[in-house]
């Protein structure tokens, strides 16, 4: 059987995206590579086929998830460059607030496995992670880029910080508060 050319890149998306939703959902430790190749649809064997080892997975996971962050922060920007924070924000604390966790932002959802980590992801989170601030801080005014960058990282972890908060209360309008707060927070930091 012959498999056209894009095949592998699709399966390799297809069982990276699984991996990232698997990892969010249960945590590093909650899930081994059967499990991951179970969530992909494919064989454990198909599975090392794109990833030596489920620690493997794992960087590229949050690697994807955080240019995923990066790339809708981008988007936004050129889209609404006027309001993009806002935009960006109250998509953050609303639908990215009350979806599955596996479908949570990488940030405030792998952050503490990534900490638990080794060395390598964690390099390979801060590098991912400092081109998220760069790409925060150039939609951001301030009169120093140092100025900005620091407003950037302030912001970011006011969202992450306040997403996971609000996810983790039974209480909606106890979430709904948390939310409200964040959202307006982040945005009086953007003057």
């Amino acid at each position: 059987m012959r498999y056209k050319p894009d095949h592998r890149e699709k399966s390799h998306a297809r069982i990276l995206a699984a991996a990232g939703q698997s990892f969010r959902a249960y945590g590093y430790g909650g899930i081994g590579v059967d499990g991951l190749a179970r969530a992909a649809e494919v064989t454990s064997g198909a599975f090392y086929g794109h990833f030596a080892s489920k620690s493997d997975a794992f960087k590229a996971a949050v690697i994807d998830g955080l240019e995923e962050l990066r790339a809708g922060v981008e988007f936004l920007q050129k889209e609404h460059p006027n309001e993009w924070l806002k935009v960006f924000a109250e998509f953050y604390l609303g639908p990215k607030r009350t979806c599955d966790i596996c479908q949570t932002c990488t940030l405030p959802s792998l952050s503490p496995e990534v900490e638990r980590s080794g060395n390598d992801i964690r390099a390979a989170y801060e590098t991912k992670l400092q081109s998220v601030v760069a790409t925060v801080a150039a939609g951001l005014s301030g009169a120093t880029a140092s100025s900005r960058r620091a407003k950037a990282w302030a912001i970011l972890a006011l969202l992450a910080g306040g997403l996971a908060m609000s996810r983790a209360v039974p209480v909606k309008r106890t979430g709904d508060e948390i939310a409200s707060a964040v959202l307006n927070a982040a945005l009086a930091m953007s003057q």
